[in-house]
């Protein structure tokens, strides 16, 4: 006479539960059970529904502890991070710590409350003190003060940023997506463009920044004075306010995120002015709410997911051949066109 289900996972509570025993229960290869814990996608989906069903039966939990000493790995990833109360980095956080998961790694957030070198060394002494495998950091400031701490041997990955030789980054063209937007812009006939920047001391700001200069210049056209921001709505909403009390005209606005953006819709309508009639605007992120502000943002849309997935897939590189030269890898962001944006009238042309 078989055992029962009931007796079967009593038997399996009074020892430890194996990739191994999941496998039989599964009708599989362990090597299967550990693509579906790791969440691979090349495993059929009936094969997939038997494997978690043979899990919850056994209540198997992976051990971290006997896998380290198998691998002599800790399968953790530590991430540094800072500004994560904003949208892209908290987006590059979140598509980190999936991208991590798909690798069979967990990750360790250690938050910088500022950003200095202290900071940044004690956050790499608390992530080698739990043995990660390797860094992933990204903070929103010039990256070039960096280099002296990433210096170590531990396999460390920097996002989002420009660094010099010897320095593994893997980013999104910032310069690319200032550009994108300013483009957009004069070739819809608008020469007067007020940009509403991020803090001055974020490169991410500094870089799109600078795209907007670029295209005014090649255009031939003065760039106005910049008005900074803090990524917030409301404070986009006080730039756009300030620059039409100081008598600055301007017949488009090109906003460093979509949060400033719609803080300057909302001023710009306050103005009775029209968006787009009167004025266009575009944003910068592309976040999920920009098709739905009244009118539907224009933006420069960044792909985070990709950014997240191709960071753990240079880790992984750098983890398991530390040898090879570090890698810049940059991707292009790309515009969204929607219904912020018109022509310019004539008259303003």
């Amino acid at each position: 006479m078989s055992a029962s289900p009931a007796r079967s996972r009593k038997r399996a509570r009074t020892r430890n539960v194996t990739i191994h025993d999941v496998a039989r229960q599964a009708g599989v290869s362990h090597q299967t059970v550990s693509r579906v814990i790791n969440a691979h996608a090349s495993v059929a989906q009936d094969t997939r529904e038997r494997v978690l069903q043979a899990i919850q039966t056994l209540r198997y939990r992976p051990n971290i502890v006997a896998k380290t000493l198998a691998t002599s790995r800790s399968q953790l990833i530590g991430m540094i991070a800072h500004g994560t109360e904003h949208y892209g980095p908290a987006q590059i956080a979140q598509n980190v710590e999936r991208s991590a998961r798909t690798h069979g790694y967990e990750v360790i957030l250690a938050t910088l409350n500022q950003f200095s070198s202290a900071e940044i060394a004690v956050a790499f002494r608390r992530l080698q003190q739990f043995g990660v495998d390797g860094v992933v950091m990204f903070t929103p400031y010039d990256a070039h003060a960096l280099a002296p701490l990433l210096d170590t041997d531990l396999p460390t990955i920097v996002l989002d940023a420009a660094m010099s030789a010897g320095d593994a980054t893997v980013s999104i063209d910032q310069v690319a997506g200032g550009v994108l937007a300013a483009q957009h812009l004069t070739t819809l006939g608008h020469r007067r463009v007020l940009h509403i920047g991020g803090p001055a001391m974020w490169s991410d700001a500094a870089m799109r920044a600078a795209g907007y200069r670029q295209v005014m210049e090649r255009h031939g056209l003065t760039p106005l004075p910049v008005y900074e921001g803090d990524w917030t709505a409301i404070s986009g909403y006080a730039a756009t306010l300030a620059a039409v009390n100081s008598g600055l005209e301007f017949t488009a606005v090109m906003a460093a995120n979509d949060q400033m953006a719609l803080g300057a819709m909302r001023a710009l309508r306050q103005l009775g002015r029209r968006v787009p009639h009167d004025v266009s605007v575009v944003g910068f992120d592309d976040v999920p709410e920009a098709a739905f502000f009244e009118p539907a943002l224009t933006t420069v849309r960044q792909d985070f997911g990709l950014l997240g997935r191709r960071s753990l897939d240079e880790l992984m590189r750098r983890m398991a051949h530390p040898e090879r030269p570090a890698r810049h890898l940059v991707f292009q962001p790309t515009l969204v066109e929607r219904e912020s944006t018109a022509p310019a009238h004539r008259s303003h042309a």
